[in-house]
Protein backbone atom coordinates (compact mmCIF):
# COMPACT_ATOMS: atom_id res chain seq x y z
CA UNK A 1 0.00 0.00 0.00
CA UNK A 2 1.23 3.55 -0.86
CA UNK A 3 2.09 5.81 1.65
CA UNK A 4 -0.56 8.50 1.76
CA UNK A 5 -0.98 10.88 5.01
CA UNK A 6 -5.09 10.43 3.96
CA UNK A 7 -4.82 6.59 4.47
CA UNK A 8 -7.36 5.49 7.16
CA UNK A 9 -5.39 2.65 7.62
CA UNK A 10 -2.02 4.61 8.25
CA UNK A 11 -3.88 7.25 10.27
CA UNK A 12 -5.45 4.43 12.77
CA UNK A 13 -2.02 2.90 13.11
CA UNK A 14 -0.59 5.84 14.16
CA UNK A 15 -3.58 7.27 16.21
CA UNK A 16 -1.50 8.45 19.43
CA UNK A 17 -4.74 6.77 21.78
CA UNK A 18 -3.73 4.56 25.17
CA UNK A 19 -5.61 1.80 24.62
CA UNK A 20 -3.50 -0.40 27.18
CA UNK A 21 -5.79 0.56 29.31
CA UNK A 22 -8.70 -1.35 27.76
CA UNK A 23 -8.93 -4.95 28.96
CA UNK A 24 -7.91 -7.09 26.17
CA UNK A 25 -11.03 -9.57 27.06
CA UNK A 26 -13.03 -6.59 26.61
CA UNK A 27 -11.94 -5.10 23.30
CA UNK A 28 -12.42 -9.25 22.04
CA UNK A 29 -15.60 -10.05 23.54
CA UNK A 30 -17.87 -7.25 24.41
CA UNK A 31 -21.19 -7.56 26.36
CA UNK A 32 -23.14 -10.16 24.37
CA UNK A 33 -25.55 -8.34 22.14
CA UNK A 34 -28.49 -9.83 23.78
CA UNK A 35 -27.79 -7.35 26.72
CA UNK A 36 -28.48 -4.80 24.07
CA UNK A 37 -31.92 -6.48 23.30
CA UNK A 38 -32.67 -7.05 26.79
CA UNK A 39 -32.75 -3.46 27.20
CA UNK A 40 -29.95 -3.63 29.46
CA UNK A 41 -27.89 -0.71 28.52
CA UNK A 42 -26.11 2.97 29.16
CA UNK A 43 -27.72 6.08 28.09
CA UNK A 44 -25.37 8.73 27.09
CA UNK A 45 -28.02 10.35 24.92
CA UNK A 46 -28.66 13.65 26.84
CA UNK A 47 -24.77 14.49 27.15
CA UNK A 48 -23.61 13.98 23.59
CA UNK A 49 -23.24 17.16 21.93
CA UNK A 50 -25.97 17.15 18.52
CA UNK A 51 -22.40 17.67 16.20
CA UNK A 52 -20.83 14.76 17.94
CA UNK A 53 -24.70 12.67 16.89
CA UNK A 54 -24.27 14.38 13.00
CA UNK A 55 -20.37 12.45 13.35
CA UNK A 56 -22.12 9.28 14.82
CA UNK A 57 -24.40 9.51 12.02
CA UNK A 58 -21.79 9.58 9.30
CA UNK A 59 -20.24 6.57 10.69
CA UNK A 60 -23.97 5.02 10.58
CA UNK A 61 -24.36 6.27 7.14
CA UNK A 62 -20.77 4.32 6.37
CA UNK A 63 -21.89 1.04 8.41
CA UNK A 64 -24.89 0.56 6.19
CA UNK A 65 -22.66 1.52 2.84
CA UNK A 66 -20.69 -1.36 3.79
CA UNK A 67 -23.49 -3.59 5.20
CA UNK A 68 -25.26 -3.60 1.52
CA UNK A 69 -21.46 -4.26 0.13
CA UNK A 70 -21.67 -7.66 2.01
CA UNK A 71 -25.49 -8.07 1.15
CA UNK A 72 -24.31 -8.04 -2.39
CA UNK A 73 -20.50 -10.24 -1.43
CA UNK A 74 -18.84 -7.14 -4.04
CA UNK A 75 -15.32 -7.52 -2.60
CA UNK A 76 -14.71 -4.19 -4.38
CA UNK A 77 -17.36 -1.77 -2.93
CA UNK A 78 -16.26 -3.64 0.96
CA UNK A 79 -13.19 -2.67 0.37
CA UNK A 80 -14.48 0.92 -0.69
CA UNK A 81 -17.08 0.82 2.09
CA UNK A 82 -14.25 0.06 4.80
CA UNK A 83 -12.22 2.75 3.74
CA UNK A 84 -14.71 4.82 4.02
CA UNK A 85 -16.32 3.94 7.30
CA UNK A 86 -13.05 4.09 8.73
CA UNK A 87 -12.59 7.15 7.17
CA UNK A 88 -15.51 9.10 8.74
CA UNK A 89 -14.58 7.21 12.35
CA UNK A 90 -11.09 8.97 12.34
CA UNK A 91 -13.53 12.11 11.61
CA UNK A 92 -15.59 11.92 14.72
CA UNK A 93 -14.35 14.39 17.54
CA UNK A 94 -13.86 12.37 20.61
CA UNK A 95 -13.16 15.89 22.57
CA UNK A 96 -16.70 17.03 22.61
CA UNK A 97 -17.85 13.73 25.04
CA UNK A 98 -16.79 13.70 28.95
CA UNK A 99 -16.29 11.63 31.82
CA UNK A 100 -17.79 7.99 31.07
CA UNK A 101 -19.35 8.71 27.70
CA UNK A 102 -15.69 9.87 26.35
CA UNK A 103 -14.53 6.46 27.35
CA UNK A 104 -17.46 4.56 26.52
CA UNK A 105 -17.22 5.82 23.20
CA UNK A 106 -12.90 5.52 22.89
CA UNK A 107 -13.65 2.19 23.94
CA UNK A 108 -16.33 1.11 20.93
CA UNK A 109 -14.33 3.60 18.06
CA UNK A 110 -11.36 1.37 18.83
CA UNK A 111 -13.41 -1.58 18.53
CA UNK A 112 -14.66 -0.41 15.55
CA UNK A 113 -11.43 0.79 14.01
CA UNK A 114 -10.00 -3.01 14.49
CA UNK A 115 -12.98 -4.78 12.88
CA UNK A 116 -13.61 -2.54 10.00
CA UNK A 117 -9.48 -3.15 8.98
CA UNK A 118 -9.78 -7.09 9.78
CA UNK A 119 -12.79 -6.96 7.28
CA UNK A 120 -11.26 -5.11 4.50
CA UNK A 121 -7.60 -7.29 5.18
CA UNK A 122 -10.11 -10.68 5.32
CA UNK A 123 -9.00 -12.49 1.97
CA UNK A 124 -12.25 -14.75 1.97
CA UNK A 125 -16.00 -13.66 2.02
CA UNK A 126 -16.65 -15.57 5.27
CA UNK A 127 -13.77 -13.44 7.04
CA UNK A 128 -15.25 -10.05 6.08
CA UNK A 129 -18.12 -11.33 7.43
CA UNK A 130 -17.19 -12.51 10.68
CA UNK A 131 -15.57 -9.25 11.38
CA UNK A 132 -18.84 -7.27 10.33
CA UNK A 133 -20.71 -9.48 13.35
CA UNK A 134 -18.49 -7.51 15.97
CA UNK A 135 -18.68 -4.42 13.96
CA UNK A 136 -22.36 -4.47 13.93
CA UNK A 137 -22.73 -5.10 17.81
CA UNK A 138 -20.09 -2.04 18.82
CA UNK A 139 -22.70 0.11 16.30
CA UNK A 140 -25.50 -1.24 17.45
CA UNK A 141 -24.39 -0.32 20.93
CA UNK A 142 -23.15 3.17 19.99
CA UNK A 143 -26.44 4.26 18.17
CA UNK A 144 -28.44 2.86 21.12
CA UNK A 145 -26.04 5.03 23.88
CA UNK A 146 -25.88 7.97 22.26
CA UNK A 147 -29.42 7.81 19.90
CA UNK A 148 -29.76 6.91 16.22
CA UNK A 149 -30.40 10.14 15.26
CA UNK A 150 -32.14 11.10 11.97
CA UNK A 151 -34.10 8.01 11.57
CA UNK A 152 -35.15 4.58 12.55
CA UNK A 153 -32.92 1.78 12.48
CA UNK A 154 -33.97 -1.88 12.61
CA UNK A 155 -32.48 -4.22 14.72
CA UNK A 156 -31.97 -7.75 12.73
CA UNK A 157 -30.39 -11.26 14.08
CA UNK A 158 -30.21 -14.19 11.84
CA UNK A 159 -29.24 -17.68 14.28
CA UNK A 160 -27.81 -19.44 11.18
CA UNK A 161 -24.86 -16.78 11.18
CA UNK A 162 -21.22 -16.48 12.44
CA UNK A 163 -21.11 -20.29 12.27
CA UNK A 164 -24.31 -21.59 13.74
CA UNK A 165 -23.44 -18.52 16.85
CA UNK A 166 -25.82 -16.25 15.31
CA UNK A 167 -25.13 -12.31 14.31
CA UNK A 168 -26.97 -9.15 14.34
CA UNK A 169 -27.30 -5.93 12.38
CA UNK A 170 -28.04 -2.51 11.96
CA UNK A 171 -30.61 -2.09 8.73
CA UNK A 172 -33.00 1.05 7.53
CA UNK A 173 -35.85 -1.22 6.09
CA UNK A 174 -37.75 -3.71 8.22
CA UNK A 175 -37.71 -6.20 5.27
CA UNK A 176 -34.16 -8.37 5.61
CA UNK A 177 -31.44 -8.43 3.76
CA UNK A 178 -29.29 -11.05 5.47
CA UNK A 179 -25.41 -9.55 5.21
CA UNK A 180 -23.76 -12.77 6.29
CA UNK A 181 -25.52 -15.18 4.07
CA UNK A 182 -25.35 -13.53 0.91
CA UNK A 183 -27.62 -14.46 -1.83
CA UNK A 184 -27.95 -17.89 -0.55
CA UNK A 185 -30.09 -16.78 2.05
CA UNK A 186 -30.73 -13.61 1.53
CA UNK A 187 -34.37 -12.94 3.61
CA UNK A 188 -33.01 -15.05 6.79
CA UNK A 189 -33.44 -13.57 9.70
CA UNK A 190 -36.03 -11.30 11.91
CA UNK A 191 -36.35 -8.14 13.36
CA UNK A 192 -35.88 -7.94 17.31
CA UNK A 193 -35.80 -4.49 18.02
CA UNK A 194 -35.53 -1.17 16.68
CA UNK A 195 -33.27 2.50 17.53
CA UNK A 196 -34.37 6.49 17.04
Amino acid sequence: MAENADDPMEAHEKMDMNYGAIDDSIRKNQIPIGAFVAGDTLDFSQEAPEAFKQQLNRVLDAYLALKESLVAADEEKIETASTGMMATLLEVNDGMLTSSAHDYWKEKKFFLMEHVALCKEADTMEGKRENFAFISEAMIKAADVFGAGRQTLFVQYCPMANGNKGAYWLSEAKEVRNPYMGSQMLTCGETKGTLN
